[in-house]
């Protein structure tokens, strides 16, 4: 069962995150921090199986919601918004390490490309995993969210279902 965990974003704002503790003595080496999809929050099947099959495995892994989907917009915030997000969680969870020395950041669809963006700016992560990766805006295949992908320095894991 996740812990929950509530993280200040900005004075008067936080947002709720939860922490999958792994259950056995077999941790590897890694926390993961994941933000869900523009659709979906931390809640939906999908993430949360996801996080308690890596934690079975031996990961530490948080979710957390982004702001806009605390407050009960279903429209995303702006990028930079975003990304003063998923900063403050890196904060809020680099400190805990929950026992563990790597941090690995990620996400579902909006969730991976705004951990992307993060370190592509050199947020100092150990790696990036990708849970589905949205190339192009909705409805401009034309358009390609990739440009930032090469500044990139640490593993990326993309995963595609």
């Amino acid at each position: 069962m996740p812990e929950k965990l509530r993280v200040e974003i900005a004075p008067d704002q936080e947002v709720n995150a939860f922490v999958y503790p792994v259950a056995n003595q077999n941790q590897i080496d890694v926390t993961v921090i994941l933000g869900h999809g523009a659709g979906v929050d931390q809640n939906s099947d999908f993430m949360m199986r996801f996080a308690t099959g890596l934690a079975a495995r031996g990961i530490n892994l948080v979710t957390f919601n982004f702001l806009y989907t605390e407050q009960g917009r279903r429209v995303p915030d702006s990028n930079s918004a975003l990304e003063a997000c998923f900063r403050a969680m890196i904060e809020a969870v680099r400190p805990k390490k929950f026992g563990r020395n790597n941090l690995v950041i990620g996400g579902k669809s909006l969730g991976g490309r705004i951990a992307s963006q993060i370190a592509a700016g050199g947020s100092n992560v150990q790696g990036l995993v990708f849970l589905g990766y949205p190339l192009h805006p909705p409805g401009r295949a034309d358009q390609l969210r990739a440009k930032h992908l090469p500044a990139i320095t640490v593993p990326m894991l993309f995963i595609f279902a």
